[in-house]
C-alpha cells in the first residue's frame, strides 16, 4: 500500500501532499544475496535514494488524506495546526455566495433544457410544469437560501 505523507512549503508556508505512488517510496526491498531472495527470505528494508518526498513530510493515513480532500472540495482551507494538517471552513462573501448560486441555478437551468424542445418526451402538463420550475429559477431571490423544487421532486440543498 502506497503512504501519503504532507508538509509544509518553506517559502509559503502552503500544506502540501505527497504520494509514494508519485514520487517513489521511502523505503525499497533489498536482499543480501539473490540465494536469500529465491529462497524467500524477508528482504531488508532500505533508503530509496529515487525518493523525493521530502525528508521532513510526515505520514498520514489514507482516510484522514480523502478526508482532507473532501473538506477542502467543499470549500475549507486546509493548515497545519498542531502538527497536523486540518480543514478550516471558510466564510463566504456575500459576493461568492451570491456567485455560487448563480452558478448553481444556471447549472440547473442548462441541465433542464432539453424539458422545453419540440420532441422532449414530456407530455404538455409535465413541459408546463418544467417551464413553471424554469421560471422560478431564473426569478430566484440570489440572496436567499430557498430552492424551487424540480418537477421529478428532486430538491436543491
Amino acid at each position: 500500500m502506497m503512504k501519503i505523507y504532507f508538509d509544509t512549503d518553506p517559502a509559503t508556508g502552503a500544506l502540501r501532499f505527497h504520494h509514494e505512488a508519485i514520487l517513489g517510496p521511502r523505503q525499497i526491498p533489498t536482499w543480501k544475496s539473490e540465494a536469500e531472495r529465491a529462497a524467500g527470505k524477508r528482504p531488508v528494508m532500505i533508503d530509496n535514494p529515487d525518493c523525493r518526498i521530502p525528508a521532513g513530510a510526515t505520514e498520514i493515513t489514507a482516510e484522514r488524506f480523502a478526508e482532507l480532500m473532501a473538506a477542502q472540495q467543499d470549500g475549507a482551507a486546509l493548515v497545519v495546526s498542531g502538527g497536523k494538517p486540518i480543514a478550516i471552513p471558510t466564510v463566504a462573501s456575500a459576493f461568492e455566495r451570491r456567485a455560487a448560486r448563480r452558478r448553481r441555478r444556471d447549472q440547473l437551468l442548462a441541465a433542464s433544457d432539453w424539458t422545453q424542445l419540440p420532441d422532449s418526451p414530456l407530455s404538455e402538463s409535465e413541459k408546463a410544469d418544467w417551464a413553471e420550475y424554469r421560471a422560478a429559477l431564473r426569478d430566484l431571490d440570489m440572496y436567499g437560501d430557498d430552492w424551487p423544487l424540480a418537477p421529478d421532486g428532486e430538491e436543491e440543498e
